[in-house]
C-alpha cells in the first residue's frame, strides 16, 4: 500500500510579488519545512504557480496533484518552452538534492528564479504557490529521444525527469508544501 504524501501549509503573507521578495527570509522558512520533513531524502522539488492554472484553487490543484502524481493534468496543454523539450519528452522539470547535505538555500533559489529568471521566459513574474516534492529514486532522467531535434541547453539536462513508473506516478510523490498567501 502506497503512503499518502504529506501535504504542508506554509502560511507566508509577506511573499508577494508586487516588490521584491525577500528571497533569503522566505527561502529560509521553506528550507526549514524542507528539513523538518524531508531531511535525508534525495528528491527531486517542482515549483509551480497557480497563475498557469487560473481554473484552478490550490485545493483542486493540490487534489489533482495527488491522485494523478503529477501537475500534468490536461493533454492538451502545452507547457513554457514545450517545443525546446520535446525532443526528451520529459514529465516535468526540478530542481534536486539530499535534504540537508547538498541542500543549501533551495528555497531562496526557487523564489528567485520566480521572481527574476521567469521574466526571460515569459515577460512576467510569478509567484511561486507549490512545491511538489518527489523521490529521485522513483525517476529517472530524461535522456533525448528524437535525435534530429535540437539538443536544450547542456545546464538544463539534468533538470529533465520522467517517472520511472508511469502507470503509478503517485508512487514518486513524497509531498506537497503549499505556500499560502
Amino acid at each position: 500500500m502506497q503512503n499518502k504524501p504529506l501535504i504542508i501549509d506554509l502560511s507566508l503573507p509577506e511573499y508577494t510579488i508586487d516588490q521584491q521578495p525577500d528571497y533569503e527570509s522566505i527561502g529560509a522558512k521553506i528550507d526549514k519545512v524542507l528539513e523538518e520533513n524531508f531531511i535525508g531524502k534525495d528528491v527531486a522539488i517542482r515549483a509551480l504557480s497557480l497563475t498557469d492554472h487560473p481554473q484552478l484553487s490550490l485545493n483542486e490543484f493540490v487534489d489533482i496533484i495527488v491522485k494523478t502524481g503529477t501537475d500534468k493534468y490536461d493533454p492538451n496543454r502545452k507547457g513554457v518552452d514545450h517545443e525546446v523539450f520535446e525532443p526528451y519528452k520529459p514529465d516535468f522539470q526540478a530542481g534536486f538534492c539530499t535534504v540537508g547535505k547538498n541542500h543549501f538555500g533551495e528555497g531562496a533559489d526557487f523564489i528567485k528564479k520566480f521572481y527574476e529568471n521567469v521574466l526571460l521566459d515569459r515577460g512576467y513574474r510569478l509567484r511561486l504557490d507549490l512545491l511538489v516534492i518527489y523521490d529521485l529514486h522513483q525517476l529517472i532522467q530524461a535522456d533525448k529521444i528524437d535525435k534530429v531535434k535540437p539538443d536544450v541547453s547542456e545546464h538544463l539536462v539534468p533538470y529533465l525527469f520522467r517517472f520511472k513508473d508511469p502507470e503509478h506516478k503517485q508512487k514518486a510523490l513524497l509531498g506537497i508544501i503549499k505556500l499560502l498567501r
